[in-house]
């Protein structure tokens, strides 16, 4: 991953419960290196992670009001979250690729002015065809890592 001028290196540090209708819940923890960047008044953080021998880029916007998951490679996502407005969403694996509706919960975002530290949490609903797939909290951490 090249660094731009106003990127930041971080380690990042995420926590993942999926909660599938009549399922146990379902955790999972991935550490990565990435970068945090600022454009247009907006904080993005962006890594990456290997998934069955394939890379899944992740680029989380980091807003108080409005945040955004896109991932892109072995797995093609877009998940925008507002509370109080669910907003339309998408999944792709392989060619298939499926309209989601994300019902988000809480969304709590804390950034360091300076780009090198701060959190994310959410936890949200998908929705499919009017069914509910499941329930998820995402926790991602950030701090400050070596270029």
């Amino acid at each position: 991953m090249e660094i731009a001028s106003n990127e930041r290196s971080v380690n990042v540090q995420l926590q993942s419960t999926i909660i599938h209708p009549g399922q146990p819940a379902d955790k999972h923890t991935l550490e990565a290196k990435g970068t945090v960047v600022e454009k247009a008044g907006n904080q993005y953080l962006r890594f990456e992670e290997k998934q069955n021998g394939q890379t899944v880029r992740t680029t989380v916007k980091l807003g108080r009001k409005e945040a955004l998951i896109m991932r892109s490679g072995a797995v093609q996502m877009r998940l925008p979250f507002t509370i109080g407005n669910p907003r339309p969403g998408t999944y792709g694996n392989g060619p298939a690729t499926f309209n989601l509706l994300v019902n988000t919960k809480e969304l709590l975002v804390n950034t360091d002015p300076k780009g090198t530290a701060g959190s994310f949490h959410v936890h949200y609903e998908l929705h499919a065809d009017g069914a509910l797939l499941g329930t998820y909290k995402l926790q991602i951490t950030y701090t400050e890592g070596q270029k």
